[in-house]
This record gives structure tokens, C-alpha cells and sequence, in this order.
């Protein structure tokens, strides 16, 4: 941002500060989530909360689902089931990436299906 602003950059300056007051937020707020004690082993209940608080809503029975079909990482002992956080927060990342592949290729696809 430049020092000076005038009028005709004022649209653009408050925009800007916007943008950085936007991410700051969005900083602290995170930090402040990461402070909350964490268990090292999370039940089904707890994990759905956290992945929730992640910014990932599966119902029950999607997790049940992905936990019969090893397709998320998980713990048995007898009838429970356990997760960490740090599974689970890898686990988000590898299926996050996993879908923005999926949309560049398909976006590619398109691209080359259309422009003929």
C-alpha cells in the first residue's frame, strides 16, 4: 500500500486494509482455537467435533463409514474407536489436496472438451 492516498486510491486502500484486518482476524482465530486441550485420543464424539472445527461436517455414519473401509486413520480397542489429532489433521490436508487435483483435472478436461 502506498503512503499516500489520495482520493482516487481511497477505494483501493480501504480494500487493502480490509483484505489485512481479514487475514489478522482470521490469525488470531486460529490461534485461539489451538489453544483448547486436545486430547491425544479422541473418541467418534470428539473427533466429529474437531473435524467440525476444522472446517469438516461428516455426519456420523459418514465416519463410521470411513472407519469400516479404512479410509481414514483410527484405533479399535474392542468396540471403540479412537483418533489424534495429528491423524486426523493429515488425513484433512491429504483429502483437501486430493480434491483440488481432482478439480484442476477436471477443469483441464473441460478446458480442452469446450474450446474445440
Amino acid at each position: 500500500m502506498n503512503n499516500k492516498v489520495t482520493f482516487e486510491t481511497l477505494p483501493s486502500a480501504v480494500m487493502e486494509l480490509t483484505e489485512k484486518v481479514d487475514l489478522l482476524i482470521s490469525m488470531f482465530s486460529t490461534k485461539i482455537e489451538k489453544r483448547e486441550e486436545i486430547p491425544k485420543y479422541m473418541n467418534t464424539e470428539t473427533a466429529l467435533e474437531y473435524l467440525r472445527k476444522t472446517g469438516l461436517t461428516i455426519s456420523k455414519s459418514k465416519l463410521y463409514k470411513l472407519t469400516a473401509s479404512n479410509s481414514i486413520p483410527v484405533y479399535k480397542e474392542g468396540n471403540s474407536l479412537f483418533f489424534t489429532q495429528q491423524e486426523l489433521d493429515k488425513w484433512c490436508e491429504e483429502n483437501i489436496q486430493i480434491k483440488l487435483n481432482k478439480e484442476r483435472f477436471l477443469s483441464t478436461i473441460k478446458k480442452y472438451n469446450y474450446g474445440k
